[in-house]
């Protein structure tokens, strides 16, 4: 899938539980918290801004996890139940 097609995908689910499968085979299931033109950021499963407040001090990216979209294969949307 073309970045520019993920892309959008990764837009229209913003603030959604999503599952992102890698190119190498990796799986990330998590809240998608933002899109650049080169990443999805993920806040990862369980974790939750405000049960845990040490959210944005954990790595150094502030928005969650970077995944890069050149990487993504698929992108699911989760639903609020999983």
């Amino acid at each position: 899938m073309p970045n520019q097609s993920i892309y959008s995908q990764c837009c229209d689910l913003i603030n959604q539980p999503v599952e992102i499968r890698c190119r190498d085979g990796s799986v990330h299931r998590g809240v998608l918290t933002r899109v650049d033109e080169h990443h999805a950021y993920l806040q990862p499963a369980g974790m939750d801004s405000d049960n845990n407040p040490g959210l944005f001090m954990w790595g150094s990216w502030g928005w969650g996890v970077p995944i890069a979209l050149a990487s993504i294969v698929t992108l699911l949307a989760l639903g609020f139940f999983w």
